[in-house]
């Protein structure tokens, strides 16, 4: 038992070391507070670096929302009329956007619900490539201090109650997070499916589409 149970610490260990910076910077590209939560409890085992934690981190978060903000400013309109999902958690962003202009960029990313939206509503809304680099940079920077760190501190205070956090109790931690994130995805994705304001935007954009459709044929038959 305590050869296999080395042999695991090993494997995730060389694991971490090998992808777990790769693996950090994917996911806070897309979205990532759970994964630099995990990092920071992993860098507080030793299993991996705290300051590349919260590097890949910042750096992760940081160019994920300057590319969608350069989405936005460049095709922001077309994609909008085009996913009729989008248009829902667009109105409270460019309403908030509207109102706290600044304070909205700084905080957006802590906000469950707006943080992927955000800069690509943000970018077509006429803010300038400097300005939202400059406050971008700010809120991750902070955003990665507080998970990364967080990550870090939650790891020294379960380490205190159940000594070394390594092999099984780790993975069965990790397992249950990447549960609990899958079912919330799925539900939140059924939720958005049954949603009769989503549903009556999809109607519209299928009618749209068909008269244009029929516009198109009817210009060709002349």
């Amino acid at each position: 038992m305590d050869f296999l149970l080395n042999s695991l610490n090993m494997s995730l260990e060389e694991l971490l070391q090998s992808w777990g910076y790769v693996a950090i910077l994917i996911g806070t590209f897309l979205e990532g507070e759970t994964i630099v939560i995990f990092a920071g409890v992993f860098a507080s085992q030793g299993m991996m670096s705290l300051p590349l934690v919260f590097a890949t981190a910042l750096g992760g978060t940081f160019f994920g929302d300057q590319v969608y903000f350069t989405i936005g400013k460049r095709w922001g309109s077309r994609l909008l009329y085009s996913r009729p999902s989008l248009k829902r958690k667009t109105r409270s962003v460019f309403r908030l956007l509207k109102k706290y202009e600044t304070g909205f960029i700084l905080s957006f990313r802590f906000i469950y619900g707006l943080r992927n939206v955000s800069p690509f509503v943000i970018g077509m809304n006429g803010i300038g490539h400097p300005r939202f680099a400059f406050l971008n940079f700010i809120a991750a920077f902070a955003w990665a201090t507080i998970f990364a760190g967080g990550g870090y501190m939650l790891g020294k205070t379960l380490e205190t109650f159940i000594g070394k956090l390594h092999g099984m109790i780790l993975l069965i931690i990790l397992g249950v997070v990447v549960l609990i994130s899958a079912v919330s995805i799925l539900v939140n994705r059924l939720r958005g499916n049954r949603d009769p304001r989503i549903q009556r935007l999809r109607r519209m954009q299928a009618y749209r589409q068909e008269a244009r459709a029929k516009a198109a044929a009817a210009m060709a038959e002349k």
